[in-house]
């Protein structure tokens, strides 16, 4: 058994947006903790149960705190500091997992509901997409075991990110936890499980920059009827309750692997 501390950058923006929504990459750090549990082989504590140990340990928090931020501003690590966290948790291996949405021109990466919140309020017409890194250390050795970065389309086919009412800002976020449930959360899942047991599960191919379809083509088309995209969000439930392994190998969006 190995265990895996899971760890979103924004794991302590607790409603720190417009919409008091979960920061994506909590929304992705759970699924793959969901999913390293249900192998039997991985165990990875809850975002909430990582919270509650913190809320206990100053220090650790502090070096938590530390850490995530320093891998936002510029994804540089601290191994020294991730050795004391993992100790803390007596884990082995820490999984790191950002989200935010690169912006032209600026130094600056903005988080997916500010950017949200921006595009709406102004009418930006830009082609944004929302990338995300997981990047898997080994806190024993001081070493990257595995590096991924998704890259992911927000915009519709007109090239607009906008929720003009809550219904709109509600289906966004159900599309966002259908991509990170049915989709993200899979593929990085199985890469971290490859570098434990590498001959357990034979990878699927990663494919390049393929079509999206079903649910994922519906939602990136923003409705002028409030209540159709709710609609959708219920009838795509149903045809996608029967949730494959994880280890089915689904990709989705642009990926580079490191």
């Amino acid at each position: 058994m190995f265990n895996v501390v899971v760890l979103p950058v924004d794991l302590f923006k607790v409603c720190a947006n417009y919409y008091c929504y979960p920061e994506v990459s909590e929304i992705i750090a759970q699924d793959v903790i969901d999913n390293f549990n249900s192998t039997g082989r991985i165990n990875s504590p809850s975002i909430n149960a990582v919270r509650q140990k913190l809320a206990q340990d100053s220090s650790v928090k502090n070096y938590t705190n530390s850490i995530l931020t320093r891998y936002s501003n510029d994804k540089s690590l601290d191994f020294a500091a991730m050795k004391i966290i993992a100790k803390a948790f007596n884990a082995n291996s820490i999984l790191i997992i950002s989200n935010d949405v690169p912006v032209d021109g600026a130094y600056a990466r903005r988080n997916v509901w500010e950017m949200l919140v921006l595009s709406t309020d102004f009418k930006i017409t830009h082609p944004y997409s929302m990338e995300t890194t997981a990047v898997l250390i080994d806190t024993v050795n001081d070493l990257v075991m595995w590096k991924g970065s998704f890259t992911k389309k927000i915009t519709d086919n007109n090239d607009m990110f906008k929720a003009p009412n809550a219904a709109d800002a509600y289906a966004k976020l159900e599309y966002f936890k259908l991509y990170s449930r049915d989709i993200l959360s899979k593929n990085i899942s199985q890469n971290v499980y490859l570098r434990f047991f590498p001959k357990v599960v034979d990878p699927q191919p990663i494919v390049d920059d393929p079509k999206p379809e079903g649910a994922y083509f519906r939602f990136e088309s923003d409705s002028d009827i409030p209540g159709l995209q709710n609609q959708l969000i219920q009838t795509q439930r149903a045809k996608y309750s029967d949730i494959p392994d994880f280890n089915s190998g689904d990709a989705y969006g642009d990926y580079d692997e490191y």
